[in-house]
């Protein structure tokens, strides 16, 4: 069973909504520990660059190889932004700008 690019993103948005969701659900009234903050936060970006490696090297359904290498290097470049910044969305931008500019250019 194939999924298309957008019911990935829509099943990996949902996971990440509901780790977040139930846990704050279960524990109305109580205090949140802080290190669950953080492991849920970063499950949330783990299913986020899960979705980002699977359809960021595909071209429908098959893996791309002539792009594979400028989007490797456009994903090197996002993730040393995103690190220097501190900020994943600034990172995601620049990488999707990088990404279509190496698209224009082949």
């Amino acid at each position: 069973m194939a999924f298309t690019r957008l019911e990935l993103i829509f099943i990996l948005g949902l996971s990440a909504f509901v780790l977040r969701a139930l846990p704050q659900l279960f524990l109305v009234g109580k205090s949140f520990p802080d290190t669950w903050d953080r492991l849920l936060r970063y499950l949330s970006y783990a299913l986020l660059c899960g979705l980002i490696s699977m359809t960021l090297f595909m071209s429908g359904p098959r893996f791309d190889v002539q792009a594979a290498p400028y989007r490797g290097v456009a994903l090197a470049v996002t993730i040393a932004i995103a690190y220097k910044t501190k900020s994943a969305v600034t990172g995601m931008l620049v990488g999707m700008v990088l990404v279509l500019g190496f698209s224009w250019l082949r």
